[in-house]
Parts: structure tokens; sequence; C-alpha cells
């Protein structure tokens, strides 16, 4: 558990650099260096890629992390199950490939804004580009995942890759590359991602490429065809659910307010982080636990977890919600119309963070196959809600039809975990967390606004919050492993003193 630990604070570090880099490109240095034209294009190009990944991969990415216990033996390589998943990879890389280019002229016809439509003439091959690194990466992240050394690639994936978007954007501003070349390179700068876990697989031992086409004998071959089958389409459904209003946004609007949407869905994402860090530790752990099936274990690490992320979550909602005015005065008052985007979905994903890891569980657990009823239930419903919402009411619109299913797709899956395994993960703890944030944003309404400089407003803002916050939830054991590492440090410092 030790080197589990040290695996999960080194995440933890790494995220949080990412997270400071990341609020600098995507908040401060995009919009203004490049455009918000351009924000809008290089995230439409990511997430829609993400979505041909999902077949590229053939639904994989959960099936390596689920299935690698069973061939876990390194004098062995693991049985080959590397290299199968490589090649498997590669060649799904080449049929979604042909499939991406068939697909061109719907894809001009749907996104028929001449802005939108210039941009994707122009830069479609860099879809294609984008979806092969991109599909690379996932099978080094989950392979080194369940390996429980999630470390490294929580850096190359989120340190890394967002130093080289930094360096890329201030290349541009100092025209020493053109926006072309910009394009192309914010798109080609996932290889070096790719290379750096390969170079750090065979550091460690464990870069097999030999393919274990046994594994087409084994009894676990149908379980693993059957699971990915399932997990495509399930995956489909869950990119849609919280994906789908970034790719229709520049098709009902343009890329500009796509550009706007995404540096607001930035500050949302952000609750998440800590969830998602976290995920890359518990994973392993919870396919594992399912193996065995130890079920205490199981809602142990479930209740446990939830009540953690769901604490971190709620302070950095406060902190968004406290300096909306803040993050308009970095911004620019143009994008003043989509502040409230990040409230809409920051609601959202606290719903995600307080029901904990529902989505892995079932994903892990033998009842998998209903996992892709809820997701096609539920991207059916956010595809209705985003197309009337948008039109109606804008980026604000997309936010609240992409919080609602969010909502509505947790409600689902944990009613169902609860009726089949009598699992969840609430607690009053939670409910006293909640309130201890809605404190935090009453107090923040008799801090008075430091007109001399946002920054300085910013800083004893959110410090103020931050205090009050942290001592309710210490003081009172609201998070009560929280709690037992502040005063761990407490401890430490104080022997050292």
């Amino acid at each position: 558990m030790g080197s589990i630990k040290r695996q999960g604070i080194g995440s933890g570090v790494f995220m949080a650099v990412g997270l400071i880099v990341g609020f600098v490109n995507n908040s401060i240095l995009f919009p203004r260096f490049v455009g918000k034209e351009v924000l809008g294009f290089t995230q439409w190009l990511i997430e829609l890629s993400g979505l041909f990944i999902l077949l590229s991969s053939f639904g994989s990415n959960a099936a390596i992390i689920r299935f690698f216990p069973y061939f876990k033996n390194k004098e062995q390589q693991h049985g080959g199950y590397f290299g199968f998943m490589f090649i498997l990879r590669t060649i799904g890389i080449a049929l979604t490939a042909g499939l991406v280019l068939l697909a061109k002229g719907p894809i001009l016809q749907l996104y028929s804004a001449e802005q939108s439509q210039y941009y994707i003439e122009t830069y479609y091959g860099l879809l294609i580009v984008t979806l092969a690194l991109t599909c690379y990466l996932e099978l080094f992240e989950n392979y080194l995942a369940a390996l429980y050394r999630p470390r490294v690639p929580t850096f190359f994936r989120d340190v890394f890759a967002r130093l080289t978007a930094l360096a890329l954007i201030l290349l541009y501003y100092f025209g020493l590359i053109s926006l072309e070349q910009f394009i192309i390179y914010y798109a080609w700068r996932f290889a070096l991602s790719v290379l750096g876990l390969v170079v750090f697989a065979e550091y460690i031992g464990e870069l097999h490429f030999r393919a274990g086409l046994g594994i087409f004998r084994t009894p676990f071959f149908k379980q693993i065809a059957s699971y990915s089958f399932y997990s495509v389409f399930a995956t489909i459904g869950s990119k849609i659910t919280t994906k789908i209003d970034i790719l229709m946004i520049p098709a009902l609007l343009d890329f500009s307010y796509g550009g706007i949407y995404v540096v607001y869905s930035f500050f949302a994402s952000v609750i998440t982080i800590p969830h998602q860090g976290l995920s890359k530790i518990v994973s392993p752990i919870l396919a594992d636990a399912w193996k065995r099936e130890d079920f205490v274990e199981i809602r142990e690490l479930y209740s446990r977890t939830a009540l953690d992320t769901f604490t971190a979550g709620v302070l950095i909602f406060a902190g968004i919600a406290i300096n909306l005015d803040n993050i308009v005065a970095i911004l620019g008052e143009e994008f003043r119309m989509g502040q409230y985007v990040a409230i809409f979905l920051g609601i959202g994903q606290l719903a995600h963070t307080v029901n904990g890891y529902n989505g892995l569980l079932i994903n892990y657990s033998p009842q998998y196959r209903y996992d892709l009823a809820f997701k096609a239930l539920t991207a059916l419903l956010t595809v209705i809600t985003n197309f009337i919402f948008i039109k109606a009411f804008g980026i604000n619109g997309a936010a609240i039809a992409t919080a609602l299913t969010i909502i509505l797709i947790n409600v689902f899956i944990q009613a169902f975990l609860y009726r089949h395994y009598r699992m969840h993960p609430f607690s009053m703890n939670m409910a006293k967390v909640l309130g201890a944030g809605a404190l935090c944003l009453v107090v923040n309404l008799f801090i008075p606004v430091i007109h001399y400089h946002f920054v300085l407003d910013i800083l004893v803002r959110s410090s103020a919050i931050t205090i009050l916050f942290a001592a309710l939830v210490v003081g009172f054991r609201l998070a009560p492993d929280f709690a037992d590492y502040f005063w761990k440090i407490v401890g430490m410092v104080w022997k050292r003193s």
C-alpha cells in the first residue's frame, strides 16, 4: 500500500501542476494570444477524435485494467497481454482512419458556418493524427495503471503535454511559427508524450511487444471480447453525455462560441480532477477486488473515495463561484456571456463526484452490460436537450443540458447498484461538507471587493474561503482522510521543530 500511496501522491502533484499550466494556457494565453476561434477548433478536434478512438480501441481501455490481473506475470511478459492489445489497437486505428476519411463530407455539411468549414477543410487530416496518437497514449496509460504505475503517465498527459502546448502558444505569439504551423504542431505534440511513455515502460522492464496470440485460445478471450464490445457503445454514450456540447456548439453556432464555452468548461472540469486522479489508483484495486469478490473492500473503498473527492470538489466549486467576476477580468468582457457555464457545469460535476466511482463499479461487475442501456438513454437525452437548449439559450443552454444529463446518468447507475449490490457512497458527512461549502458562499458575500487589482481580490477571497472550509472539514472531521492527513503533517512538522 505504501507504493500505491506514493503513486497516488505523485499523481496528485503532477495533476496540480498540470492544472496550473492548463489554467494559464486555456484561460489566459490561448484565448488572448491565439484566439477563441482556434481554441474552439483545436478542442473540437480533440473531442471528435476522442469519439473515434472508442472505435479504434475496440473498447479495450477498461478491459486492459479489468482483465490484466488474470495475465499478470512479469517473468512471462504477462502472457503477451500488452502486445496483443497493441496489435488490436493498431488494426483499429487503420480501420477507423478509413472511416474518418469517408465521414469528411457529412461533417462538412453538419458544420455549415463559413468559419467552421474553413478550419475543418484545411486541417481535416489532423483528426487522424490526433486519433492515432491519443489512442496509443491511452493504451500506455491504462497498461501502466494496471501495473500500479500511474504517476509517470499522469506527468506526460497533464504536465508535459500542457507545457508543450504552452511553448507552442509562446512561439506563435513571438512570431516564430505561423498559425498554420501552430495548429499542426498542436496536434502532433502528443507524439512526444507517447515516446516518453515508451521509454519509461522500457526503463522499468515492462515494454513487451510480443503478442500473446494464445489469448485467443484462453477462456478469457470470450469475456474480453464481450466486455470490450459493450464497452465501446457504453463509453460512446458516456462521451456523448459529457462532450457532445463542445461538438454541437460549433455546428449550431460557430467555433468562437465554442472557444468561450471551452474556457469555462475547463474551470468546471477542475472539480473532477481529484476524482480523475484517484481513479487511476482505484481502478486496478477495484478490478482485483471484483476478481476476489471482496465486497467489504469494495464498499469501504467506494464510500471513502466518494467522500474525499466530493469534499475536494465542493471547495473547488466554491472557489469558482466566488471568483466569477475576477475570471471575466482575466479573460476580457467578451467572455462575460459565458461565465455561468462554469456554474451549471460545476453543479453537474459535483453530482458526478458525490456518486463516487459508480461507473467503475458497474463496469467491473458481472452486470456491466446494463451500463450500455444507461449510457444509450442518457446520450440520446443529451443530444436532444443540447439541441433545444443551445437554440434557446446559447452556450448557457448547452451547460444546463449537459449538467442535467450527468445528474440523470448518475441517478440511474446508483439506483441499479443499490438494487443489485446494496451499495451506495452516501453519508451524513457529505451533507455536512455541502453545508460547509454553502456557508463559505454566504461568508463570501461579506468580503469587500478589492478594486485595486483583481489578482489581489482573488488571493484574499480564495484564501479566506479555503481557510474557513479547511477548518470546518478538519475541525469537525467531515472528511476523516483529510483530517488524519492534516494532523499527520502537523505532527511531522512539530517533531522537526
